[in-house]
Parts: structure tokens; sequence; C-alpha cells
């Protein structure tokens, strides 16, 4: 079954949006090094009390804790789905096919995320059932499918969003945070740049 995905108003949805766009960019920065990681292309200084895999391993673990979290379905939480389906109406199938590719994974994550990344307070086979559940192939390779499907979708939709959401500018400076580092890319209105 699909998560559920309430109707927001308009403002819930701004702001839910931003705080999905500020995890969707520690969930790629997490990913891209991860990947760096594995592939070797980051350098650990002598003398490290740690190997790359090692510490692969802790990113990983992480990142996944992050991931799980677009699905998380406790009522104080954002899921993802919500601001995204409010908000750019017209890549409706796109967010759709990308949270059904999700939910498929989101049992397997949610066990991760509450036996090892975030909660952790399960017994010890508990914890080491979640990482072998992520683990087994055909998990791993719809999960895999599914954040590189999310990381997409988001790049597409950030591309987008000031013509879908445009008070989000404003949004952005009334919170002080229009120069984070997830919204640098954010161009200004035309308005403003004429100025």
């Amino acid at each position: 079954m699909v998560g559920r995905t309430l109707q927001l108003r308009r403002h819930e949805a701004v702001e839910q949006y931003i705080i999905l766009r500020l995890r969707a960019e520690d969930i790629k920065r997490l990913d891209y090094l991860l990947k760096e990681l594995r592939s070797g292309h980051i350098s650990l200084p002598d003398g490290a009390p740690f190997s790359h895999a090692d510490l692969a391993d802790t990113v990983r673990t992480a990142f996944f804790g992050w991931f799980a979290t677009l699905t998380d379905r406790h009522g104080h939480a954002v899921y993802a789905f919500n601001p995204l389906l409010t908000l750019f109406p017209q890549r409706r199938s796109q967010i759709i096919k990308v949270q059904v590719e999700l939910e498929a994974c989101t049992p397997a994550l949610q066990q991760f995320r509450n036996n090892v990344a975030f909660h952790a307070r399960s017994s010890l086979s508990a914890h080491f059932k979640a990482r072998q559940a992520l683990r087994h192939e055909d998990t791993y390779l719809d999960l895999v499918s599914a954040i590189q499907d999310f990381i997409s979708l988001m790049s597409i939709l950030a591309k987008e969003e000031l013509e879908s959401i445009p008070e989000l500018l404003e949004e952005l400076k009334k919170l002080r945070i229009d120069k984070h580092p997830a919204f640098r890319n954010v161009p200004a209105p035309m308005q403003d740049s004429q100025q």
C-alpha cells in the first residue's frame, strides 16, 4: 500500500518542502560521500583509526537512516510526498512512481532505522537482522533504484520550484536560510535582478 498523502494547506506544504529540500540535500551529499569512499577516491589521512570500509559503513548507516525518514508515517514527520504532490501537481505521475518505489523498500528501511541507525534500542539479533535485510539482493537493487530516482526527482523539482512555488524565495529569506547551501542555486526572481 502506498503511504498516506494528505492534502496540505499551501503554507504547510511550502514549509514541509523546505524541510524536505534540506533533507534531500543531506541525502545527496551522503550518497556522494558513500560512493566516493567505496571507490577509494577519498583518501584517509595517514594513521586514520579506521579503514575506508569502516568509514563507508558508518556513512551508509547515517545515509540509510536519513533516507528512511522520507517515508516516515509518524504524525510529526515530514512525509516526503505530501508537499511534493501538493506543490507540483504537474509532476504527479513521476512523484507517485518514486513514491511507489520507496514504499516498496520502506519495511527494510524502517527496520534498519529503528534497530541500527537512529533508535537502536533493540536486541543485538534485531540489529544484525536489520542490516541483513538491506543486503538482500532484491531489496538492495530496489533500494539503489529508489535512491537514484528520488535524487533525480528532487533535482527536476528544484529546477521548477520557483514556477511552482513563487513564494519560496520570500519564505527562505524570512527564515534566513536563503544563503544555505541547499538553496544557493535558487535564482532571484526576474524583477529583483533588474533593479
